[in-house]
């Protein structure tokens, strides 16, 4: 159980911090196999076979929660969060003078609650969140601007983009992440969303110092920015301009930049 909270912690982290988001039930399900990688104890292995060992359980929890597609890239990020994780945890528990043992890579805690276990699950896992969201922001302050290009049945649209760390905009149904597009953009489009009845979607918003409303959108195959592909997004028609810009793209294409080039 100490193990299948921690790996659950880790993996939603991993999720965050990579931007790519899977099924709940895909992550609980590695959560189990994370839970289950506890009974390394027990087995008559020893030195680097063990490392290994416990190398491969941990790109097989990546595998089930988040599929083959950037594997070795994903699995990296949760090894490095596991590390990370793990060193904040031990200093947590010499500060509170907490008694452990440890074996095989597994640390276990004596007679401690669970309540406990995710306090400082979420600690450590937030002093790791925290560094990584420092080291990604300059990246992200760098390269907020550029081309962003939507990919309709086959056919590319580019427009001059700004990535707006305030766009948190998603399609209710989905949760997929909504582009903007000013009144520029949509007449630089062959269509309109109107003629698209089974790619259109209402796309419902709330932005401070305005009224609720909804926005007419329709879905894209796929969209780009700098480098950074999202499947099935969607477009939201604006009727206003954005200044020298003609799309206000999510945060979620800035968050994406921590496997950027790597």
């Amino acid at each position: 159980m100490e193990n299948f909270i921690a790996g659950l912690l880790l993996l939603l982290l991993t999720s965050k911090i990579t931007g790519i988001y899977t099924r709940l039930w895909r992550i609980i399900i590695a959560s189990v196999l994370c839970g289950l990688t506890g009974f390394i104890i027990f087995l008559p292995v020893k030195g680097m076979l063990s490392v290994i060992i416990r190398l491969l359980t941990g790109v097989l929890c990546t595998a089930a929660a988040f599929g083959k597609r950037e594997l070795v890239k994903i699995s990296a990020v949760f090894l490095i969060m596991t590390f990370m994780a793990g060193g904040a945890v031990m200093a947590l528990m010499l500060w509170m003078q907490q008694p452990s043992v440890t074996h095989q890579g597994i640390i276990y805690m004596d007679a401690v609650t669970y309540i406990k276990l995710i306090c400082y699950g979420i600690l450590a896992l937030g002093f790791a969140y925290w560094f990584v969201r420092l080291v990604r922001k300059r990246g992200a302050d760098i390269n907020a601007k550029g081309k962003v290009c939507f990919i309709i049945d086959g056919e590319s649209y580019f427009f001059r983009a700004f990535a707006d760390s305030g766009n948190s905009l998603r399609e209710p149904i989905s949760g997929k992440p909504v582009v903007l597009l000013d009144i520029r953009g949509a007449a630089g489009l062959p269509f309109r969303s109107s003629d698209l009845p089974d790619r259109y979607r209402v796309i419902p918003y709330r932005a401070v110092g305005t009224e609720a409303g909804n926005l007419d959108g329709i879905r894209t195959d796929k969209t780009v920015f700098q480098n950074i592909e999202i499947e099935d997004t969607y477009i939201a028609f604006y009727d206003g301009v954005f200044g020298e810009y003609e799309a206000l793209v999510n945060k979620d294409f800035l968050e994406r930049g921590l496997l950027r080039n790597v």
